[in-house]
């Protein structure tokens, strides 16, 4: 089969990688002259990571094992975590364009996918490439362009979006090695240690993202922390859609492109590459990819949107309450073993050690069930 994949982020290049690998011939199109850059990622990645890819040194800057959740008081829950990788994402994408390349993939950078049409069971795709406009034939289309994908918008699969704006960047600032998680900040503010002098600091917010981001960056690094600035990193942050719909057809989207994000935390690169392979093993033996993702990424994906939504419920004394009961040590061994890419697991424990925060169902956003039905 001919495969056409639009974007060179982790998503297509592992897709890529791994159809190239089956057999097929796949070209891999980038809008930029370079794969990796703009970056707009914290790329931490939970140990969840193992059981999908091998971290190398080519890519991975930092391992972190410890990390302090705030509450609004200034107080914290200092606990252990299971080895979390901290990933320099314009050398990990490189990384997997080049296992794409060996494995047969060609890549076309600077070349922007604008539509495509149908020619029969082919699939045309319509590319700019420094002003000229080009078109590439294929057997199947895949779209891993990002949260404001074209794919999407083009094969009609992009309906009831919903983002926040991340703001972020990497700057010198000494710190010990611990990734620090606000919950109570917009949706969410993190910093995450990319070595001892260096951090990525963000906030994610439904609005006001930068007046939050510039108000805690000044607390945590000074006044100062633009001269400190390596690198901005912001960047919009899809809110998982649970009906969303990731086929139609022979086109196919993952990744940001189909909102596979966790609604929490904002992480994506792991359901990235779960998905890719999921969509890998659709697309060559010919699967249905929407019941193939949702038997397997769905259920963690739907949990970490419904505790997303309560989150957006809660008062500072409720986070105070909260954050509080993960002081003793039998919480703060949940938080090491779990891993918050298997949310279910983690939250079913933790109701088990502490049935009182079945208090907290009053947020349930029933709404959410709702809108399934």
């Amino acid at each position: 089969m001919k495969i056409d994949i639009i974007g060179a982020g982790p998503a297509g290049n592992y897709t890529a990688y791994l159809l190239a690998k089956k057999g097929h011939s796949v070209s891999v199109y980038e809008k930029n002259p370079v794969v990796g850059p703009p970056v707009q990622c914290t790329g931490i990645l939970s140990d969840y990571f193992l059981t999908i890819f091998e971290p190398k040194k080519d890519f991975v800057l930092n391992t972190v094992e410890r990390t302090k959740i705030f509450s609004p008081n200034g107080k914290f829950v200092n606990a252990g975590i299971k080895k979390n990788y901290v990933v320099c994402r314009k050398k990990f994408d490189s990384y997997l364009a080049k296992m794409a390349e060996s494995a047969g993939a060609e890549y076309h950078l600077s070349h922007s996918f604008n539509s495509f049409r149908k020619n029969g069971k082919k699939i045309i795709s319509e590319i700019s490439c420094r002003g000229k406009a080009i078109e590439s034939e294929a057997d199947v289309l895949i779209g891993a362009d990002g949260p404001l994908s074209k794919v999407a918008k083009a094969a009609g699969l992009f309906e009831g979006r919903e983002f926040v704006i991340g703001t972020q960047i990497e700057a010198k600032m000494k710190n010990n090695n611990i990734v620090e998680f606000y919950p109570y900040i917009g949706c969410y503010a993190w910093i995450v240690p990319v070595d001892p002098e260096t951090v990525r600091i963000g906030v994610a917010s439904y609005k006001n993202s930068m007046a939050l981001f510039k108000k805690f960056a000044m607390k945590k690094i000074g006044k100062d922390y633009n001269k400190r600035t390596i690198e901005n990193q912001s960047g919009v942050i899809p809110v998982f859609n649970p009906k969303v719909r990731a086929q139609k057809d022979n086109v196919y989207i993952l990744g940001d492109a189909a909102t596979f994000v966790k609604a929490t935390s904002g992480g994506g690169i792991n359901q990235s590459l779960k998905a890719a392979i999921i969509l890998a093993e659709c697309v060559d033996k010919e699967l249905d990819y929407d019941k193939e993702w949702r038997k397997q990424m769905f259920l963690n994906l739907y949990v970490h949107l419904l505790a997303h939504r309560m989150h957006q419920r809660f008062t500072a004394t409720d986070w105070n309450d909260l954050i509080g009961t993960f002081s003793s040590s039998k919480m703060k061994k949940i938080l090491h073993d779990e891993s918050r890419d298997r949310i279910v697991s983690m939250i079913i424990k933790i109701i088990a050690a502490r049935p009182s925060l079945m208090k907290y169902a009053k947020y349930f956003p029933f709404r959410e069930l709702k809108k399934l039905i």
